[in-house]
């Protein structure tokens, strides 16, 4: 029953969103959506551009990538549904959100590979003026399914701006009882969900000593990487 409250809770969120605007979170810079279903699957790219004078820094010479967190709901069980890398949730908070991940991959950081190179196939890393891209495409969960996730942009390599997050963006989309994907929200995130993002960060942090071995072909650590603390620049 608590998640299927949730499920509502969310799809409310959302639906206030697009229908009034709630309280948006931080941004500093800018987003680009493009990506359209195409059946059980959701092809897409989410960039962002960060613009450091529009928040009154510098940030010279730093390095934005991504990190995302995820929510995956099945209306037909009542119940969260998580990626095969985290059996019954072992990484996410109470309300069922993640951080996501390529299996074997160590770090959290979106696209971020185990021999520290970004794959240019999942986050082309960006800095000011220069867009970052997160490229996704879900598939393979069942009908009647809701995948949402919020994209945060941040400063991963920074003399000034290290460790700060410089927006947020939910995008989201449902598959109908065909299993058939179709659009649903995808605009910059609204408050609530940063401090869901802190909570997923916490959950990361806590699984990951107790993660084992994670090799993902280009290289091999004892269990994940704890992420550093983060704030809003």
């Amino acid at each position: 029953m608590k998640i299927r409250i949730l499920a509502k809770l969310a799809f409310a969120a959302a639906l206030c969103y697009s229908l009034t605007g709630c309280q948006p979170t931080f941004q500093c810079g800018s987003w680009v959506f493009t990506g359209t279903p195409t059946g059980n699957a959701f092809p897409l790219n989410d960039t962002f551009t960060f613009d450091p004078s529009n928040c009154g820094q510098s940030c010279a010479g730093s390095q934005d990538v991504m990190i995302q967190m995820t929510w995956v709901y099945d209306e037909t069980t009542h119940t969260n549904l998580y990626a095969s890398d985290q059996p019954q949730g072992a990484r996410s908070t109470p309300n069922g959100w993640s951080i996501d991940r390529v299996d074997g991959a160590a770090h959290g950081y979106y696209g971020l590979q185990n021999n520290g190179t970004f794959y240019s196939g999942w986050n082309t890393p960006g800095g000011p003026g220069t867009p970052t891209t997160l490229i996704d495409e879900p598939g393979g969960w069942p009908a009647n399914t809701y995948f949402y996730a919020v994209d945060v942009a941040v400063c991963y390599d920074s003399r000034t701006c290290n460790n700060k997050i410089l927006g947020y963006y939910f995008w989201s989309y449902i598959l109908n009882s065909s299993d058939v994907g179709q659009k649903f929200i995808t605009a910059p995130a609204w408050k609530d969900l940063d401090s869901e993002f802190q909570a997923a960060l916490t959950a990361w942090n806590n699984w990951a000593p107790t993660s084992g071995t994670e090799y993902d072909g280009t290289g091999t650590f004892s269990h994940a990487i704890a992420f550093p603390a983060m704030s809003d620049l």
